[in-house]
């Protein structure tokens, strides 16, 4: 009686349950599959500025902010997050690890790569970083001319008017009392 009961059912309501779940289950596997695809999105994205941004010297708001990211956009990932638990530490200069820093980079770029399905790239080619000349020679000229900047406004009362001697001397030694 059973099995009747049921076959009746599905003859008469069976075309009236199709017509209303299939909509609400494809609907439910599209936002799944959006879910997935927004969340691969960003991890690929963070991955992408880090690779960009990784040896900018010195490094810049990008690429903090990104690593500032790594625990949101990786929170499934344990291995990520321990490999960005462990540079984050080298990065500081009291760290025993501090002169490690770019080892423990690559391993958070080589962990992210695995995560992300990238498992044929070698950290080497994660280190491999090409910087042309003049990018560098702005880099050295911009660090000359703010040396100099600051010797002349350390030397001077304004940019037209320097320091007499005495007035040198003993700014001089008021700097030093100060460190």
């Amino acid at each position: 009686i059973v099995m009747n009961d049921i076959i009746y059912f599905l003859k008469n309501y069976g075309e009236l349950l199709s017509i209303t779940l299939i909509p609400v289950i494809i609907w439910f596997l599209g936002i799944q599959f959006q879910n997935r695809q927004a969340k691969r999105k960003a991890k690929e994205g963070l991955f992408l500025r880090l690779m960009a941004h990784r040896k900018k010297y010195p490094p810049n708001q990008e690429f903090a902010d990104a690593l500032n990211q790594i625990d949101v956009v990786f929170q499934e990932s344990s291995k990520v997050r321990n490999s960005w638990r462990a540079y984050f530490d080298s990065l500081h200069p009291s760290s025993q690890h501090n002169s490690l820093q770019n080892a423990f980079l690559l391993d958070l770029l080589s962990d992210v790569a695995n995560d992300l399905g990238y498992h044929d790239i070698k950290q080497t080619e994660l280190d491999r970083f090409y910087v042309p000349q003049y990018f560098l020679d702005q880099v050295n000229n911009q660090d000359l001319f703010y040396t100099e900047y600051l010797r002349i406004l350390q030397r001077s009362k304004n940019l037209a008017e320097p320091f007499s001697e005495k007035e040198l001397k003993e700014r001089v030694k008021q700097a030093k009392k100060g460190s």
